[in-house]
């Protein structure tokens, strides 16, 4: 029994410059796995038709339309066809758009600059559950999740400088510390350097303060 071909995914595209769209969407109609499903300058027109039609698999939505902008679009776009996934294709690189975008519900965020092959190899990944991003916007979107990594423990402080923490924080000086622990005084300073080190500080005081902080002591 013969296989069914597979049907291409639908697309529309609502970007406002007549050149690109068209150009965009001829290379999808030229694409055998794509098929251009409809194409607008502005949301309102894209609202109006998807209202009275079936669902496209993926839109193509441009931020910087007339009238009601890409972002503000794209929860309305979820609400009329809710099984498609919307893709952003702009010239905006600024991290608060990006963001906004995607927390908007965009299931990914390509560059125009990136070229038509790329924009294609995009929808297809969309479409097959990969959240497409440009490399700028992807080294963009890790750089700022990495700066928000929680602090923890990672520092990977040992149990004996924990030990050692622990007893200047109760006041002991160095010299008790090593007798306490039966340890040099050699050693206790190169647990302190250590401390100080992986903890990113330069005394004492502050040793104790953030590993108290972080609950290592």
């Amino acid at each position: 029994m013969a296989t069914q071909p597979s049907l291409p995914i639908n697309v529309c595209i609502i970007e406002d410059h007549a050149d690109f769209r068209n150009t965009l969407r001829t290379a999808i109609d030229r694409t055998p796995t794509l098929s251009c499903f409809s194409a607008f300058s502005n949301a309102e027109d894209a609202f109006e038709h998807l209202s009275q039609s079936s669902s496209p698999d993926i839109i193509v939505l441009d931020l910087g339309l007339p009238g009601i902008d890409g972002i503000e679009a794209i929860p309305r776009l979820k609400e009329l066809a809710p099984e498609a996934k919307v893709l952003i294709l702009t010239v905006f690189e600024n991290k608060t758009r990006v963001f906004q975008a995607l927390g908007a519900g965009a299931s990914g965020y390509l560059m125009k600059a990136s070229g038509i092959k790329s924009i294609i190899q995009g929808i297809e990944d969309a479409h097959n559950g990969i959240a497409p991003l440009s490399a700028d916007i992807a080294q963009m979107v890790f750089a700022t999740f990495s700066a928000f990594k929680p602090q923890t423990n990672e520092a990977e402080i040992s149990e004996r400088e924990v030990e050692v923490l622990r007893k200047l924080a109760d006041g002991s000086t160095r010299i008790e510390i090593a007798d306490q622990l039966n340890i040099s005084r050699h050693t206790i300073d190169s647990h302190v350097r250590n401390i100080y080190r992986k903890l990113h500080v330069h005394n004492v005081s502050g040793a104790i303060t953030k590993a108290a902080a972080m609950h290592i002591i």
